[in-house]
């Protein structure tokens, strides 16, 4: 039986996606069987005559994965925008049932699932059901994904406020595109972000181009 962690973030395009590949990448090269997993993806690009979830997509890319886009991706829908009106827009219907269900399957086949959510913790994924209600149903602890930016410490403090609230278990933050020297104002946020949150900073994502990966 494997474990599984679940990747939010401060607001979207953030970085979740760059954040989640790089832990798997990080893992696989310590000699663990992990995965990504996107239950929810708003989004598709077209490749091989076949629309395809762009997170996904950019795991095949970037990491050791031998099965189909399908296998890391439930739900898939076309209209980038939330996923409840993605959903309502294409007649979509979501079941999370069947999210936990696919969830519990690669938690016993791997050793290490990382699960990226659908833009921040409170975005709705279905009408009466949003981020935080699939992290509960999951049952898993949470990264965090921020940046330094002007704006990050209300933006992350807020996040994990509203995770803590809904006593959710919260295992670190990930800060992305951390640039290769600091100046005044990323060096207070990076202190200010860890002592307002009272959470470790597991790791931070130099600012570069994706296609560094490897």
């Amino acid at each position: 039986m494997g474990i599984g962690y679940f990747m939010t973030g401060t607001d979207t395009n953030i970085g979740k996606t760059i954040a989640t590949t790089y832990l798997v990448d990080f893992l696989q090269k310590q000699g663990f069987d992990a995965i990504p997993y996107k239950p929810i993806q708003s989004g598709t690009i077209r490749k091989n005559n076949r629309l395809i979830g762009e997170d996904v997509d950019f795991y095949k890319e970037h990491l050791q994965l031998q099965e189909d886009y399908s296998y890391y991706n439930t739900y898939t829908l076309h209209t980038p925008v939330s996923p409840h009106l993605a959903c309502k827009l294409e007649n979509q219907h979501m079941d999370e049932e069947l999210i936990l269900s696919r969830y519990k399957e690669l938690e016993k086949l791997h050793d290490v699932v990382i699960v990226e959510g659908a833009g921040g913790v409170a975005v709705p994924l279905m009408e009466n059901f949003n981020t935080i209600s699939l992290i509960k149903l999951l049952n898993i602890p949470v990264i965090i994904v921020t940046t330094l930016k002007l704006g990050t410490i209300n933006h992350t403090l807020l996040t994990a406020e509203y995770l803590k609230n809904h006593h959710i278990n919260i295992k670190g933050l990930i800060i992305n595109r951390v640039p290769s020297t600091l100046n005044e104002m990323e060096e207070d946020n990076m202190f200010m972000i860890k002592k307002l949150t009272c959470l470790d900073i597991l790791g931070w994502i130099p600012e570069m181009e994706e296609n560094i990966i490897a």
